[in-house]
């Protein structure tokens, strides 16, 4: 089971961690979080490889075999975010210009025990809220598409590395045919989306599960494309919205049977609270019952 949360210290850690734990009756086994990218040098060398992440560090390596770090990295800074004409970094990506800054990255993560961790490489590419946004066109998306692929490569070329790329869209935005910058088999571990509790087009509308997995970018259409590449899935983002439908446990079942049924190596609640996401708590009864039933021991 995974909780996104935020600590200082191994035992403050531990007992959010443990809070989480008995609120939901599961297990905790990967912890999210996400890197800093303002220039090159903090892309290189983030907060969780160093001091600043010393609790996360701490507690993978109490039990390096089960506890493991996701990880969101931007495939570029937000100093080279260039939405509106993003060909000049994806290209200059492609020819492997960054792939020092690559290898670095990786050789902290190798030396911070964190070489098992799964990365979200350039998460939600598809939302121009991300520096490193696919952009608009074919062309762009197809660069977007190589950047990647050339980076996991540096990133594989790192010794010790141990590393699992999930390709990780947004469900709702830019509704582009995944294949127009999915990079590749080779290059990809595991295929991951990003589903909140709330439409795409209609999102002051309270909807079902089934009418959110069926909108264009949503679970059915990526689930069909994951098992077209034989990649496995995952939830790195789920969560409920405070509006429109606050505790929702109907979302909750629906992300619970996909996880059951299908072929997932993770899921990850997003468990804190930023703009219209939800925690899990006593004020989220019914569907706090829901996840247990899902994922509790």
């Amino acid at each position: 089971m995974i909780a996104n949360i935020t600590a200082n210290s191994l035992p403050s850690l531990q007992s959010t961690v443990s809070a989480w734990e008995a609120m939901t009756n599961s297990t905790v086994t990967c912890l999210g979080a996400y890197g800093s990218d303002d220039t090159w040098t903090d892309w290189a060398d983030p907060w969780f490889t160093g001091p600043a992440g010393g609790a996360y560090t701490q507690w993978v390596a109490e039990n390096p075999q089960v506890n493991q770090m996701v990880l969101g990295i931007s495939l570029i800074p937000a100093s080279l975010q260039d939405s509106t004409d993003p060909l000049g970094w994806e290209q200059a990506c492609d020819a492997g210009d960054y792939n020092s800054y690559v290898t670095e990255l990786g050789e902290n993560l190798v030396a911070a025990g964190l070489q098992n961790s799964v990365i979200r490489l350039g998460w939600e590419m598809n939302g121009p809220w991300e520096p490193d946004f696919m952009g608009t066109t074919t062309q762009e998306q197809n660069d977007w598409a190589q950047c990647f692929a050339t980076e996991v490569t540096a990133f594989r070329q790192v010794p010790g590395e141990n590393l699992l790329f999930d390709w990780n869209p947004n469900s709702c935005y830019e509704n582009v045919p995944f294949a127009d910058y999915y990079p590749g088999n080779a290059y990809v571990d595991i295929m991951g989306l990003d589903q909140y509790d709330v439409g795409c087009d209609a999102p002051t509308t309270a909807l079902t599960f089934a009418q959110l997995a069926a909108e264009p970018g949503g679970l059915n259409n990526f689930e069909a494309f994951a098992a077209a590449q034989g990649k496995p899935m995952s939830f790195p983002e789920w969560g409920l919205a405070s509006t429109p439908s606050g505790d929702d446990p109907g979302y909750i079942d629906g992300i619970g049977s996909a996880v059951d049924n299908g072929d997932f190596a993770f899921q990850e609640y997003f468990d804190i609270v930023d703009g219209n996401s939800m925690m899990l708590s006593s004020s989220t009864p019914l569907s706090v019952a829901a996840y247990q039933q899902y994922f509790g021991s």
